[in-house]
């Protein structure tokens, strides 16, 4: 279906859906043309008539009440008869509901189109979405075209520490994730080779190792591991390291590793934090998975 078609199809769901809701009260037979108001009130009488005949059967009246109940009955039925109100003209026109109902099933759609031909634009929404469509793809263009000159640049500059870090998590924004690690690797070797501080270059291969990952499906063994076990000899402290050694762990069935890992990322979390938390949680739901001894 082409948006042209969805916009109609859109529009004449309103119309049916307002005709929907106006046309049934208009169009249905009202009780007024099925029972006038006098043979309501023939009604009404005959039914307190009967009430009156079942209390006398039952004991309840004697025959002089049944005599005078039945005479009062009936002076107000006269009286009601004598007052009642004359129905209205347009109970008194069946026909004009059904005019009504009919004329509006015709001018609200026509009124639409018309409405719509004057002040709207058919091809709008056909222009908006191709607009975005085509707005959408030449900045992701625009995106690559930046992604590339960066890794050209940097080829130039195989030093620039930050350059790789931001080239990697572009690279991780866009789902390349082996790019991602290789970048972060490329860090890793120019952040060694200034002798920057070992917290830098520990966070460097957590990222490396966290790119790796993403990059495996989520597995992480083989090279993820051997990432964190630098990260962990650079700086023990390092967050991210301390995470995902622990999931790694987890995922290997070694649950006092685990709880050794997470633990001491625990002791590095500020207290209530969200993250801590978490690992509180985690720490609980592992101990709930050790074998009783």
């Amino acid at each position: 279906m082409t948006d042209m078609q969805g916009l109609w199809l859109g529009a004449l769901s309103l119309v049916l859906l307002t005709l929907a809701v106006l046309l049934p009260s208009l169009l249905k037979e009202t009780k007024a043309l099925e029972r006038s108001s006098e043979d309501a009130l023939r009604g009404l009488y005959q039914d307190q008539m009967q009430e009156l005949l079942r209390e006398h059967r039952s004991g309840n009246l004697s025959d002089t009440d049944l005599a005078q109940a039945e005479d009062e009955l009936q002076s107000r039925l006269l009286i009601e008869l004598d007052h009642r109100v004359q129905p209205k003209a347009w109970g008194q026109r069946p026909w004009l509901p059904r005019a009504s109902g009919l004329l509006l099933a015709v001018v609200i759609p026509v009124a639409a189109l018309v409405l719509y031909v004057q002040a709207g634009d058919p091809q709008a929404a056909a222009r908006l979405a191709q607009a975005q469509e085509v707005g959408h793809s030449a900045m992701e263009g625009q995106v690559e075209a930046m992604v590339q000159g960066l890794a050209l640049r940097l080829r130039e500059q195989p030093d620039n520490v930050p350059g790789w870090v931001m080239l990697a998590r572009s690279y991780e924004t866009m789902g390349r994730f082996a790019e991602a690690a290789d970048a972060y690797q490329r860090a890793v070797d120019a952040a060694k080779a200034q002798e920057m501080d070992a917290q830098d270059q520990a966070r460097l291969w957590a990222d490396k190792a966290d790119a790796l990952a993403s990059a495996q499906g989520g597995d992480l063994s083989g090279d993820v591991l051997l990432a964190l076990e630098n990260a962990l000899q650079l700086y023990p402290q390092q967050h991210k390291a301390l995470a995902l050694a622990g999931s790694a762990a987890l995922a290997r069935g070694d649950l006092e590793k685990t709880k050794e890992y997470w633990q001491a990322l625990l002791q590095l979390l500020e207290p209530g934090s969200d993250i801590a938390l978490r690992i509180q949680d985690d720490l609980v739901r592992l101990e709930q998975l050790e074998p009783s001894k």
